[in-house]
């Protein structure tokens, strides 16, 4: 195995964004960055558009575009690129990668690509679990493993939650939860969007996202959110409790399965993120098996992540 590489090039290609980083390898130092909204589907959807008959030499000069906008001395060190870029949306489809995922990520699979004549990218694939597939966080995930010192569960908010087993140093599985996107869709474009509002935290706003949290115990979520609407037609409920009463329900009824789940909880999340989830635990009883990684640490969970597989796979 070939010594890792002084920089390399971070790429996280989600589906609606792109960030480029340069990264020392030693210390997951962020030398130089850039980002756009140009996500997978966004430039997937261009290509479609091209009546080009490469995706990959479509996707290749897209990267190779955004390359040269970084510092000159870094341009062409290698590129990590992990995420929904080796979909088949992407650059290229990798197949999924089999659990259990340990600590080096060497079950994930991996593949160099050439990008023209000078630029290399070890393009990184997903993983698939008994039910259940991913793309991104298991860098993530792989990043963070040793900060887990017990057995337990890996809790990822986001739009598409991901709740990943974790035993004998390995991932043994992982569930979905489709937390954030129902947030967006509810309050924005369902019936429910006519009885919430967004609004500040408040003393009443925390107080409703409790209750929300506490009622998806009952485990009848539809039910549940229907009582958003109800609560304003008949008992006058200010829209702005209602809004955070509606993420307590979503958030709740995400982490109801870790009450009867033994072991850690180790949550990595930032920001409001992170008050929201961490308040759930404790109204839950479960912050006392709670482990939080700060913002700093999740920020370097990718790089660090992506830093393990191309130490593995340098050249």
């Amino acid at each position: 195995m070939a010594a890792s590489p002084a920089y390399f090039i971070s790429c996280d290609w989600g589906t609606t964004n792109f960030r480029l980083r340069v990264v020392e390898s030693g210390s997951q130092h962020v030398v130089a960055e850039v980002g756009s909204g140009r996500g997978i589907r966004e430039v997937f959807e261009a290509f479609q558009r091209s009546g080009t008959n490469s995706q990959r030499d479509y996707f290749a000069n897209y990267l190779l575009a955004q390359l040269v906008t970084l510092p000159k001395p870094y341009r062409h060190a290698p590129v990590v690129a992990s995420g929904m870029a080796s979909s088949n949306m992407g650059i290229r489809e990798l197949p999924y990668a089999e659990l259990p995922i340990g600590a080096r990520g060497e079950n994930l699979v991996c593949e160099w690509l050439d990008l023209g004549a000078t630029h290399r990218l070890l393009l990184v694939s997903g993983v698939k679990g008994s039910n259940d597939i991913m793309r991104g966080e298991e860098v993530q995930a792989v990043g963070l493993i040793d900060r887990m010192e017990n057995a337990g569960t890996l809790v990822l908010p986001g739009t598409h939650s991901k709740h990943l087993r974790y035993t004998g140093g390995v991932f043994t599985d992982f569930r979905t939860y489709m937390t954030g996107e129902l947030f967006e869709l509810l309050s924005r474009k369902s019936l429910l969007s006519a009885s919430v509002e967004a609004g500040p935290l408040g003393q009443s706003e925390r107080e409703a996202f409790d209750e929300g949290v506490l009622q998806a115990m009952n485990g009848r979520p539809t039910g549940n959110l229907f009582s958003v609407r109800v609560q304003t037609v008949l008992n006058d409920y200010p829209k702005k409790d209602n809004y955070h009463f509606l993420s307590g329900l979503l958030i709740g009824e995400e982490l109801r399965q870790l009450t009867v789940t033994a072991g850690s909880v180790y949550l990595a999340a930032a920001g409001t993120l992170s008050t929201a989830y961490s308040r759930a635990f404790k109204i839950l009883g479960l912050d006392n098996r709670l482990v939080s990684f700060d913002a700093e640490i999740l920020r370097h969970a990718l790089l660090f992540g992506q830093t393990k597989l191309l130490l593995q796979h340098a050249s």
